[in-house]
């Protein structure tokens, strides 16, 4: 959960900080749209029309009033433009809130609860919601009034920010009213437009693309490829390909979020060189990026262009010292095959792009109806697993391992089990994957704990107490420590810490040291073991092992399968037995499937366990018990 949180937090800022450019290039283009409309009117035309045209809709207001001082009494305010025809040329009490604004503070309102004597104009009612700025030029003091309609909200700091700026462009309105500017208010003007211009292209540019790279952001290609679609005519092709980095996250967790940058931008940069002048590319979120191929005649050019980038992206990289590989899983969605807007190309060129990553990294295909169908089972089957989890359908099955040369039962493996409402059973390679991309992992072993630890004394009551069990645990979940906090905390209050094993696979312990450094000492602390799984397999290091000090090895079953008849295999299992017995840690085989593959265990190697379907196929708790319970109860007969 402590990474989906960060991750959450990091989304919330960064839609917070683009929302924050957006206002401010609207800003801009307010400014800029007044600004320009004042520069082109002429003598006969009021400078304050400008100004309320870009005004007006920006504010959300009715009515704008502009009153400056009057010079027969100081008193009194005049005046000198509206949109409201009838407020023209009236006279204003200057009371405390006025004499306020004028001295150059910006004020709102939002009720009548103030002094102020407003003159009796229809339309006009000092309880409508009111933002007041102060407008001077050159000694001479004024201000002008937004207000809203009495039933509206009132003005909020975005305004607030909007009208201190507008304060000093409605100033220069005001002396451009009484063609009192001198040359160089003429020139400020002019200046202040082109610091403005040069503003909002820089904020555009900001807006619109991805900080790191440089590329468009998951707003800006939408805008573009939009504007593409729109302008395609009958006959015309476009190709969308969403590209993800595989095993983008291991380079993060091995190398630190630096080189992952470095990577991110490496590969920015080599996407751009592989594509054409018309094409464009951009990133939509940490490690996917968007390519569109414009004017294509045939599906076979968008596949020569695809081939091309996967081959280039498949080449080295080097970062800081360090030769990376790095590879990208592509799906592509053509127009208007495939679809007819930017957000259902998107959609399924994703879903193209999980086809290839599933069947093999690093390849590219287009998608397809049939994809199409299975897209659809898949969001099904998310459905149905988000239910199952609020239902707690899951149940824990249990694997025995036992001794090679007795046969006695030693310990369980914990394994998940889906028992929907119908009764049918789920192995997990049907949807454990799926829970995982949607995080439902924790939830799920929550259930499984649960499920173990309440079944427990009558476990005890059948295999003894100094039966062991182990609890599997994904390396997302390793590093998770909030949740692992909360998982050890559970195992110690079934009072049997040291009876039970966290099952972790090597690629654990491979995120820049955040299981060995805050994972690792809680596990040991509470006198929980640690058990590496499925070894010989992954990111097998000699140092990372010296540093866990687990205690148990797991050889996987790739290793095991015809240990009997495959030599190379063999001189592995040895060197991995070697290497157990030297660091103090069991080693245990895994899916041991034949009386060959247990005959050469028992004869050639010192392994004192054994797990596998030549010993106990997976069973859940309720039929272990009730399995057990009828053979006592058979034998007592």
């Amino acid at each position: 959960m402590e990474g989906s949180e960060e991750l959450r937090e990091a989304l919330v800022a960064l839609r917070r900080e683009v929302g924050t450019l957006r206002v401010e290039v609207t800003h801009a283009n307010v400014l800029l749209e007044a600004l320009e409309a004042m520069l082109d009117v002429d003598g006969d035309i009021d400078p304050f029309e400008g100004v309320f045209k870009a005004l007006l809709p920006v504010f959300e207001c009715s009515y704008a009033i502009v009153l400056i001082e009057n010079i027969k009494d100081p008193c009194k305010l005049e005046c000198v433009a509206s949109t409201h025809a009838a407020a023209v040329a009236s006279l204003w009490e200057n009371g405390r809130k006025l004499d306020k604004v004028l001295s150059g503070r910006i004020v709102t309102t939002i009720s009548t609860a103030d002094d102020e004597a407003w003159p009796q104009i229809d339309g006009l009612s000092k309880s409508q919601p009111t933002l007041y700025l102060p407008l001077s030029v050159r000694g001479q003091r004024g201000l002008m009034l937004l207000l809203r309609d009495e039933d509206h909200p009132g003005f909020d700091r975005t305004h607030v920010t909007l009208a201190r700026k507008f304060s000093l462009l409605a100033s220069h309105a005001f002396a451009a009213k009484r063609a009192s500017q001198t040359e160089a208010e003429s020139h400020r003007l002019q200046h202040l437009t082109q610091q403005l211009k040069v503003s909002q292209e820089a904020l555009k540019l900001r807006a619109n693309h991805d900080q790191l790279t440089g590329l468009p952001n998951r707003s800006y290609i939408q805008e573009l490829v939009e504007a593409i679609l729109a302008r395609k005519q009958p006959g015309q092709k476009m190709a969308l390909a969403f590209l993800d980095l595989d095993d983008f996250k291991r380079v993060n967790d091995y190398y630190g979020h630096t080189v992952g940058d470095a990577l991110l931008k490496s590969v920015a940069h080599r996407l751009g060189t592989e594509i054409r002048q018309m094409d464009i590319i951009g990133r939509i979120s940490g490690d996917e990026f968007v390519i569109v191929f414009d004017l294509i005649e045939q599906q076979s050019e968008i596949s020569v262009l695809v081939h091309r980038i996967s081959d280039k992206l498949r080449q080295p990289f080097s970062i800081e010292g360090q030769e990376i590989r790095a590879s990208g899983s592509i799906g592509v969605a053509l127009w208007p095959e495939h679809g007819h807007d930017y957000d259902t190309l998107r959609r399924h060129a994703d879903t193209a792009m999980y086809r290839a990553k599933t069947a093999h990294k690093g390849s590219f295909t287009f998608f397809s109806s049939a994809l199409g169908n299975e897209m659809s089972e898949r969001l099904s089957l998310e459905h149905r697993l988000r239910i199952a989890l609020s239902e707690r359908e899951f149940q824990c099955a249990l694997q025995q391992k036992v001794d090679l040369r007795t046969q006695d039962i030693v310990g369980f493996e914990a394994l998940v089990r889906w028992v929907d409402r119908h009764g049918t059973i789920h192995s997990p390679a049907t949807f454990l994957q799926l829970a995982t991309e949607l995080d439902l992992l924790d939830g799920i072993t929550d259930i499984v704990l649960d499920n173990l630890s309440q079944r427990l004394p009558l476990l005890d009551a059948q295999f003894g107490t100094a039966t062991t069990y182990s609890i599997n645990i994904s390396a997302s979940q390793a590093t998770k420590t909030l949740f692992m906090q909360k998982l050890i905390r559970r195992i110690a209050d079934t009072g049997s810490a040291e009876r039970f094993l966290l099952e972790v696979t090597e690629e654990s312990f491979l995120a820049a040291g955040a299981f060995q450094t805050q994972v690792l000492p809680l596990i040991r602390e509470a006198g929980v073991g640690v058990s590496i799984d499925d070894f010989g397999i992954g990111y097998s290091s000699l140092a990372i092992l010296a540093d866990i000090t687990a205690d148990e090895l797991k050889v996987d079953r790739s290793l095991i399968n015809s240990i009997h008849q495959r030599p190379r295999s063999q001189s592995i299992l040895g060197a991995i037995e070697s290497l157990g017995a030297s660091l103090g840690m069991s080693v245990i085989a895994e899916g041991v499937e034949t009386l060959d593959e247990k005959k050469y265990l028992l004869n050639s190697t010192r392994i004192m366990t054994g797990q596998g379907y030549l010993f106990h196929r997976p069973q859940l708790i309720s039929e272990i018990i009730e399995q057990q319970t009828c053979s006592v109860q058979k034998f007592k007969s």
